[in-house]
C-alpha cells in the first residue's frame, strides 16, 4: 500500500504535462499511471488535485541566512536564520534551499560545513544544501588540498567572490591567482565552482568618481556596479576557466553584457551556467528613485531596462539555467537603514514568491514552455549543484518533493500575506499561480494555507555528473 496519492492532477514530468497519479511510498515516487486508467492504487491517503499543476518543488540555489550584514557589521545585525526563510520557501512551494558555509582562516575546510550545517539542522523546514565559500584574499595549499576530500563528503559546489562590493564593507574577494588555485582543485575533484562577478578595480573607482561628485544616493547604484564591471569580470573568469578546464556557476546575471559573455562561452561548448533573479528581470534602475528603493536591491545592481528585458529573453532561450534569489531576509527597518550607495543593504526577502513569479512572468505572459519552467525553478539547479535526479523532476526513484499550484487564480500579493518578512518588493503584483501544497519527501507540510509539520529538513549531498560538469548541458 502506498503512504500518499496524489490523483487527477497535471503532472510535470520531463517529458511534458500529463494527468498522471503520483504513488508515494517511504519518502519516494514508486509509481506514475494515467489518471482515470485501470483499478487505482490504494494508498494510506489519498488527495484529488483535479484542476491543479503538480511540479517538482523548487529549489533556491542561493540564499544567506544568519550572515551578519555587512553594511551593519558595526551593529551584528544579522538576516534571519533558516527557519525563518525555510518557512516562507515552503509556503511558496520551494522545498530546496542552497546557503553558504564560510570557511575562516585557522579552520579545517570540513569544519566550516559543520559549523554551517548546525545551524540548520532542526530549524528548515526544506532540505538544505551548502556551497563551501572562500573570502579571504589568499587561500593556504593545505585548505586547497582539502578540497578533494570535502566533495568525497559530498559537498560539492564552492563560491567565491571577485570584488569586495564596496568600499567599507569587510573584505571578501580572493584574487585571481587564488581563484585559479581553486578552480583546478574543484575541477580535478568534480565539483561546481559558482562566481560573483564584478570587476573590483571598475567597482571601486566608480565609487571614488561617484563620492568625488557628490553623487551618492541609491539612484547612482548602476553607476557604482555597472555593466562594464559585469562584462570584463565574466570575461575574465570564463577565459579562466576555459584554460583549467571547469565548469563555472555564474551567480545574479544583471547585464546584458553578462549574459552575451555566457552565451558565447556556451557556443564554445564551454559548461558555463548563468543564475538570474526575479527582481533583475522585472525592475530596473528608475526603481531605486523611489521613496523606499533599497527594498529592490541587491548586488549587483539594477540595471536599465534593456537589462531587463534581456533578462527574459535569456531565461526563454536558454542561455541561463536557473532562477534563483540571492535571499538576504530581514524586516523592512533593517533592509532601508542604509539611504546611499555606501549604506545600502544588499539582498531582499524573495524565497516565497520566486515560483509564483517564475510562473507568472514565464508562463501566463511569455508562453514558456512547462517543462522550461521547471528547469529554471528546480531542474537545472539541481543538476548543476550535484542534486539530480534525488531532487528536481518527478520521477519514478525521485524524491518526493513537490508543488501543487493553482494556475487558476489572479491574486494580488501582500507582504501580510507572507512568512519571510514584513515587507515585499512585490507589493501590489498579481500572480496567475499560487501554491496550495507542498510534499517534502512524502509528508504534506503545507496544506490549506498552514504548516502542518516541524522542521525536518535534512542535509542534501551533492554529486556533480560528469555531463553536467564538462559541456553546458542544461
Amino acid at each position: 500500500m502506498l503512504d500518499l496519492l496524489l490523483t487527477n492532477g497535471i503532472v510535470a514530468t520531463p517529458s511534458g504535462g500529463a494527468r498522471l497519479d503520483v504513488g508515494i511510498k517511504d519518502g519516494t515516487i514508486v509509481s506514475l499511471r494515467a489518471s482515470g486508467h485501470g483499478v487505482p492504487d490504494e494508498a494510506t491517503r489519498v488527495i484529488d488535485c483535479a484542476g491543479k499543476l503538480i511540479v517538482p518543488g523548487g529549489i533556491d540555489p542561493h540564499v544567506h541566512t544568519n550572515s551578519v550584514l555587512p553594511t551593519a557589521a558595526e551593529s551584528g545585525i544579522k538576516c534571519f536564520g533558516p527557519d525563518r526563510v525555510s518557512e516562507g520557501a515552503v509556503y511558496g512551494g520551494t522545498t530546496t534551499l542552497v546557503d553558504f558555509a564560510h570557511w575562516k582562516p585557522g579552520d579545517e575546510l570540513e569544519q566550516s560545513f559543520k559549523r554551517k550545517a548546525a545551524e540548520w539542522d532542526g530549524y528548515s523546514y526544506t532540505d538544505y544544501a551548502l556551497h563551501g565559500t572562500f573570502n579571504q584574499p589568499e587561500i593556504p595549499f593545505e585548505v586547497l588540498d582539502q578540497i578533494p576530500d570535502a566533495v568525497a563528503n559530498g559537498h560539492g559546489s564552492y563560491k567565491v567572490w571577485m570584488t569586495d562590493t564596496t568600499p567599507t564593507r569587510p573584505k571578501q574577494k580572493t584574487d585571481i591567482g587564488h581563484i585559479w588555485a581553486i578552480m583546478e582543485r574543484t575541477a580535478a575533484a568534480g565539483a561546481m565552482l559558482c562566481v560573483h562577478g564584478e570587476d573590483d578595480d571598475i567597482v571601486m573607482y566608480s565609487y571614488k568618481k561617484l563620492q568625488r561628485e557628490g553623487k551618492i544616493g541609491l539612484e547612482y547604484m548602476s553607476h557604482a556596479h555597472n555593466s562594464l564591471s559585469e562584462k570584463l569580470s565574466f570575461q575574465r573568469v570564463i577565459t579562466l576557466a576555459e584554460h583549467v578546464g571547469a565548469p563555472i556557476y555564474l551567480m545574479h546575471v544583471s547585464a546584458r553584457e553578462g549574459i552575451e559573455a555566457i552565451r558565447e562561452a556556451r557556443g564554445r561548448g564551454q559548461a558555463v551556467y548563468g543564475e538570474i533573479l526575479p527582481h533583475y528581470a522585472h525592475f530596473t534602475e528608475e526603481d531605486y528613485r523611489h521613496e523606499h528603493g533599497a527594498i529592490y536591491h541587491t548586488y549587483p545592481s539594477l540595471k536599465s531596462a534593456d537589462d531587463r528585458d534581456a533578462m527574459w529573453e535569456a531565461l526563454v532561450a536558454g542561455t541561463v539555467s536557473t532562477l534563483a534569489t540571492d535571499g538576504v531576509c530581514t524586516d523592512f527597518e533593517v533592509k532601508t537603514r542604509g539611504k546611499t550607495i555606501i549604506d545600502a543593504t544588499g539582498g531582499h526577502a524573495g524565497v516565497e514568491l520566486r515560483m509564483a513569479v517564475a510562473y507568472t512572468e514565464g508562463v501566463h505572459r511569455r508562453g514558456l514552455d512547462l517543462s522550461r519552467f521547471v528547469d529554471l525553478t528546480s531542474t537545472n539547479a539541481a543538476k548543476i549543484l550535484g542534486l539530480y535526479p534525488r531532487k528536481g523532476v518527478i520521477a519514478v526513484g525521485s524524491d518526493a518533493d513537490l508543488a501543487v499550484l493553482d494556475t487558476n487564480v489572479r491574486h494580488k500579493v501582500t507582504a501580510a500575506d507572507l512568512h519571510e518578512a514584513d515587507y515585499t518588493a512585490w507589493e501590489g503584483y498579481e500572480i496567475a499561480a499560487r501554491n496550495t501544497m507542498t510534499v517534502l519527501r512524502g509528508k504534506v507540510i503545507v496544506e490549506g494555507g498552514r504548516l502542518t509539520t516541524e522542521p525536518e529538513g535534512r542535509l542534501q549531498e551533492q554529486r556533480l555528473s560528469s555531463d553536467v560538469a564538462s559541456r553546458p548541458a542544461c
